[in-house]
């Protein structure tokens, strides 16, 4: 079935409520400047940008990438604020059942010069392979990274998951023009595409969407009464981590009383909910101030 189609069989007469979206990652590697470009040209926020590639996440992602496609292991040998050094062990085994692990190769991250790793044998298959895909990945954004760019907006634009898993979302009318000029974006990394699917007004799409939107804060909900409870049975030390969660909770009101206005979802009890866990929080912060 074509968006196309799907779109004539949503498109009725009533009020644009909002849409769905879904999207499609493909030759999705980008540069750091280059996705700068793409989200400015795009009007995006800067602020929902994933964070720009260190030498640290390029070499953990390129250890993970290189050690599914060799027989060799890679293992942490040393982390502190100088250096990384990864070990690249050889494993052997017997008819007797034992187990032999010898290491042929250390690749080493030196934090104060990090334009090359370094190696005591550059030539080894797994050592190449890290160190190509280090340099590569020291100024490029994976797939995974511009998925969570994605993630991140939507979240801005109080979008709710209609999957279990993801995938699929509805975003509220007010965030239209932000989520076509998220489109606009994703349209312009490799082959990727972001689908968007108007949805108008009707009895079903009001209850179905209601219904999802509902499920999604009470989730949310549950999930920050859980933490709460451990707060109160273990403070945390930090003052910052309870005052983010009264700014976590004002986004939830926010969101419940945006679902009431489009979708007249009802929000009473959730405002209920979400006072009772604010007055804890205060509590908290009333205690560590004393």
């Amino acid at each position: 079935m074509t968006v196309e189609l799907i779109r004539s069989y949503t498109h009725t007469d009533g009020k644009h409520v909002g849409d769905l979206l879904w999207w499609t990652l493909a030759d999705a590697r980008v540069t750091r400047s280059t996705l700068e470009s793409v989200w400015a040209n795009a009007g995006l926020a800067e602020n929902l940008l994933p964070e720009p590639p260190t030498p640290e996440k390029a070499l953990r992602t390129a250890v993970r990438g290189a050690q599914v496609q060799h027989d060799h292991l890679l293992r942490l040998g040393k982390e502190d604020d100088g250096e990384i050094v990864f070990a690249v062990v050889a494993e052997t085994r017997d008819g007797a059942g034992n187990v032999s692990l010898a290491q042929t190769a250390r690749i080493r991250l030196d934090r104060a010069r990090p334009a090359k790793l370094e190696s005591d044998h550059p030539g080894h298959d797994l050592v190449a392979a890290v160190s190509a895909a280090y340099d590569r990945l020291l100024n490029t954004h994976t797939p995974d990274d511009v998925r969570r760019a994605l993630v991140k907006t939507l979240a801005s634009c109080a979008a709710v998951t209609l999957r279990d898993h993801g995938g699929v979302y509805w975003v509220p009318a007010p965030y239209a023009e932000t989520l076509r000029r998220l489109r606009d974006a994703v349209s312009n990394i490799g082959a990727s595409r972001l689908d968007v699917v108007p949805i108008h007004a009707s009895p079903e799409a009001t209850a179905a969407l209601g219904d999802a939107a509902r499920a999604s804060i009470d989730d949310e909900i549950a999930a920050l009464r859980i933490e709460i409870e451990g707060f109160l049975s273990d403070p945390p030390e930090r003052a910052s981590t309870l005052a983010r969660r009264l700014e976590t909770f004002e986004g939830l009101r926010a969101k419940a009383r945006l679902y009431h206005t489009v979708l007249q979802v009802q929000v009473q009890d959730l405002e209920t909910a979400l006072n009772k866990l604010t007055l804890q929080v205060e509590g908290l912060l009333q205690t560590k101030a004393a």
